[in-house]
Formats: structure tokens, C-alpha cells, sequence
């Protein structure tokens, strides 16, 4: 009894601890090696004791496309239960090997901890395929198991012949069991950046020359060949959310002003300034279509304020509106108008839609990069407030540093070259008056360039959250925020 109670604690402890491998796409750089170097060893030691046991599957492996080899450290607790696995996938067309990550969802009734061994025989050439972009598998499953009992089961799927053999431990029960299988991107060099940019030579991941390199993901085009030249890219499309509070001075030009809804013509008018005060909230979707070049859409809205201070010609509005200031009886209109310089402080509440489309041109080297992002951005208002569009190209170099197990965070700085071009409609009613003024202005930013600083936290390869300042010179002053999930 006292060996089993052992065993059991044993299994216990095996399967924390391979809880803990299996998430090493946050494991310290400096162990990758060591992790990489004990779980050869585990598969290695498994496969010769399966060949001791059934010599005749020497002959099955020889001749099959791949194979899976691993070991299974399980947990079963009444109707739920749990597995991990970590394993290695063999392709025997080109003699490489791949990392794998196995998490293992057991609904039935059981108890007890044991640990397990595996070999899965591959006899169709497309699994090996289906694996590395990921797979579900579903099975049944009955055994007890008893210290060292090597109780071996074999079953058979699509593609697949799976041999079993438990080792230690004190189980028994009955389930179905739902498994995943992923590839472990940290073990196995699969070109996937750490990074959300294409990197080449990262100076904080040892390199291994007998670790496969392929790219398993229909995007960008000639992505394998990027990663067979030494560069790892991201995942391949994006979904995020982004909020920018923008505020600057604008330009305001070719007034044209109506009353009453009569129509607007041109008016000569004195500008005293104008700013606006914008909140875009956008979502935005993006692939990467070649190695290089990043292209993506954007969806959302504006909520900000526009404020414009101007003044025109009271005489020539009076004249507009046909009052006559001539008789004796003059209407309340020309005491506020005649002779003078009426200004008009306008503040607009803005609601309207934007969406846009652009790109980013990116490549790194040796952890440092060069981004050049570029986009358009058109705003439409079905109220006609304010439309146009926006055209943005921030070059930017950075610099990234890694977090050991919080992922990667890269640090940047560059400019930022806005050009905004819109058209502000509205009416305003005079005070003191009967009568509606109508606007139509042309406006655009005052600065064109500015400086932009910030920084990138890569959590994972799949989820990174961006923080960006805009401004150091001229008027404008700019705060971006985004998250994005990569797949």
C-alpha cells in the first residue's frame, strides 16, 4: 500500500511538472535547450522500451510516413479528468522531428494518478499535416492500472495506430476522452516570431541546426521560403481593438455661409482659430499577405468636439438676408450687425462613422526593426457634420528586449506625418435674432509632422497590447491604444 500511495504521489508530481513544460512558450530562453534536451530523453527511453516489448514495431516504424512518441502523466477525479503530454512528432520523409504540446479533457468516472506512455504509428501521410496545424481527437477509453503494472492497449483511428502502455500509479475508470494536439513553437523551430514583425536571428534564442524549420500557414505567400532563410514571422492574420484621443489645431479655409436654409455661397471671413478634440475607437483586421507587408481594414467611430472661431462681415450679411437698415424703424438685426465684425465661436459635437484601409512595411534583424505603417481613413456622417479623410506614414525603429517568461516588449521611435483634410457643415442659430446661420468650411491639421514614441508588449506570439505617443513638436498631441489576438 505504502508504494502505491508513492506512486501515486509520484504522478501527481509528474503531472505538475509537465503542466509547467508544456507551457514553455514562456520558458526562460536559457532552458529552452534543457527542456528541449529532457523531453528526447523521455521519448527517447519510451520507444526503446516499447521496441524491448513488441520488437516487431521496429518494422511498422521503418516504414511509416511519421510517428508520434510520448508520455502522459493523468488525473482522474470522479466524472472529470485531466491529461498532459508532451511528445515528439518523427516525419520520416525528411528526417525531422517536431515538439508537441497534448492537453487531454477526460468526462467519465474515474480516480486515481498514473502515468502513461505512447506511440502513435502514422500511416497516412496527410495527419502529419493536420498535426502540425493543429487537431482534435476523440476517444473512448477503459483501464486500471496498479504500480508498475505495463498494461498495454492498442486502438486504431483515421490514420493512425496508437499503442498505449501504463507505467505507474494507482487508477481506474472508464471515459472519453477529448485531446488537442499543438505544436510547441518554443521547441520547435517553426519560424514563428516572438515578435508581432518578421525577424531574422533573434540575439535571445539559441539557435539549433538539427530543429526543423517550416511554415505550416497558408499566408503571407512566400512565407515558406522567408522562414527556410532564416526569418520567423508572425501569425499570420490579426484582430484588434484600437482607441486614439487626438487633439490639434486646425486650419480653416473657403468659408461659405447662407441663412435660414436658402443655400451657402462664399464668404470673406477672419479666422481666430480652430482645434478639435477627437475620440476614435476602431476595430481592425489585418493579414499578412507577403513576408514583408502587412495589409488590414478598420471600422469605427468619432466622438470628439470641433471649435471654430470666426468672424465675417456684419454689413454684408445684412445685405445677404435683405434686412434694411436704412429707415427709421430699424430691425433689432442691424444693431448687432451693422457696421461691424460679427464672430461667430462655433462647437460642433462629432459622432460620425470612419473605416480605412493600409499597411505596414516591416522587417527586423537581430531584434531590432523598421516599421513604416500607412493608411487612409475616410470619415462619413450621415448628418453631413464633418466628412473627408485622413492619410497617415509613421516610419519608426525599434529595439526588443525579452521578458523571459512575460513574453517579448519592444520599444520604438520615429515620426509621424498626418495629413487631414475634412469638410465641417452645420447651422448655428444667431442669438437675438430670428435668423439661422449656415456654414460649410474646408479645414485641415495645422503640423503635418510630429515625433511618435512607444512600445509593444508581445504577451505571446498571438496576443500583444500596444501603447503610442504622438507629439514632442508642433500642435499636435496624440494617445494610441490597441490589442490584438494573432491566428
Amino acid at each position: 500500500m505504502g508504494h502505491s500511495f508513492v506512486s501515486v504521489k509520484r504522478a501527481l508530481l509528474l503531472f505538475w511538472v509537465t503542466t509547467c513544460l508544456v507551457g514553455c512558450v514562456g520558458t526562460p530562453v536559457a532552458d529552452v535547450d534543457a527542456v528541449r534536451e529532457q523531453v528526447d530523453w523521455k521519448t527517447d527511453q519510451a520507444l526503446a522500451r516499447f521496441i524491448a516489448e513488441m520488437p516487431e514495431l521496429q518494422q511498422r516504424l521503418d516504414t511509416a510516413p511519421g510517428y508520434i512518441v510520448g508520455t502522459t502523466d493523468i488525473l482522474l477525479l470522479g466524472p472529470l479528468g485531466g491529461g498532459t503530454s508532451v511528445a515528439v512528432l518523427h516525419d520520416q520523409r525528411n528526417r525531422t522531428q517536431t515538439y508537441l504540446d497534448i492537453h487531454s479533457v477526460r468526462m467519465g468516472l474515474g480516480i486515481g494518478a498514473r502515468a502513461e506512455r505512447f506511440v502513435a504509428v502514422i500511416t497516412d501521410p496527410a495527419v502529419i499535416n493536420q498535426i502540425r496545424r493543429g487537431k482534435w481527437l476523440l476517444q473512448s477509453n477503459a483501464s486500471s492500472n496498479v504500480g508498475g503494472s505495463d498494461e498495454q492497449m492498442r486502438s486504431d483511428s483515421a490514420g493512425i495506430e496508437l499503442f498505449v502502455s501504463s507505467e505507474t500509479g494507482v487508477s481506474a475508470g472508464a471515459s472519453m476522452d477529448i485531446s488537442q494536439v499543438r505544436v510547441n513553437h518554443r521547441l520547435t523551430d517553426t519560424g514563428l516570431s516572438q515578435y508581432n514583425f518578421p525577424n531574422r536571428h533573434s540575439s535571445h534564442d539559441t539557435p539549433r541546426d538539427d530543429a526543423p524549420r517550416y511554415w505550416n500557414h497558408p499566408l503571407p505567400l512566400l512565407g515558406k521560403q522567408a522562414v527556410a532563410r532564416g526569418y520567423d514571422l508572425p501569425m499570420p492574420f490579426g484582430i484588434g481593438v484600437l482607441r486614439a484621443d487626438v487633439r490639434q489645431d486646425m486650419r480653416i479655409e473657403n468659408l461659405q455661409v447662407g441663412f435660414n436654409g436658402n443655400g451657402t455661397r462664399p464668404y470673406e471671413f477672419v479666422s481666430f482659430g480652430a482645434d478639435s478634440d477627437l475620440i476614435t475607437e476602431q476595430i481592425k483586421v489585418d493579414a499578412w499577405v507577403l513576408p514583408f507587408l502587412n495589409l488590414y481594414g478598420t471600422f469605427g467611430q468619432v466622438n470628439g468636439d470641433l471649435d471654430l472661431d470666426i468672424a465675417i462681415d456684419g454689413d454684408t450679411m445684412l445685405n445677404q438676408i435683405g434686412k434694411d437698415c436704412t429707415g427709421a424703424i430699424r430691425p433689432p438685426v442691424c444693431h448687432l450687425f451693422e457696421g461691424k465684425q460679427v464672430r461667430f465661436p462655433i462647437d460642433v459635437d462629432l459622432s460620425p462613422m470612419n473605416y480605412g484601409a493600409g499597411g505596414v512595411v516591416a522587417s527586423g534583424w537581430r531584434d531590432w526593426f523598421l516599421l513604416v505603417p500607412f493608411n487612409v481613413t475616410w470619415t462619413d456622417s450621415d448628418k453631413s457634420t464633418l466628412e473627408g479623410r485622413a492619410l497617415t506614414i509613421s516610419p519608426r525603429l525599434g529595439r526588443g528586449f525579452a521578458l523571459k517568461r512575460a513574453g517579448r516588449l519592444t520599444v520604438f521611435a520615429g515620426g509621424n506625418y498626418l495629413d487631414v483634410r475634412t469638410v465641417a457643415a452645420g447651422s448655428l442659430a444667431i442669438p437675438g435674432t430670428d435668423q439661422v446661420l449656415d456654414y460649410k468650411v474646408d479645414q485641415s491639421n495645422s503640423d503635418r509632422w510630429n515625433l511618435v514614441t512607444g512600445a509593444n508588449w508581445d504577451v505571446t506570439p498571438r496576443l500583444s497590447v500596444m501603447l503610442e505617443y504622438d507629439g514632442f513638436i508642433g500642435t499636435r498631441d496624440a494617445f494610441i491604444s490597441a490589442v490584438t489576438v494573432r491566428f
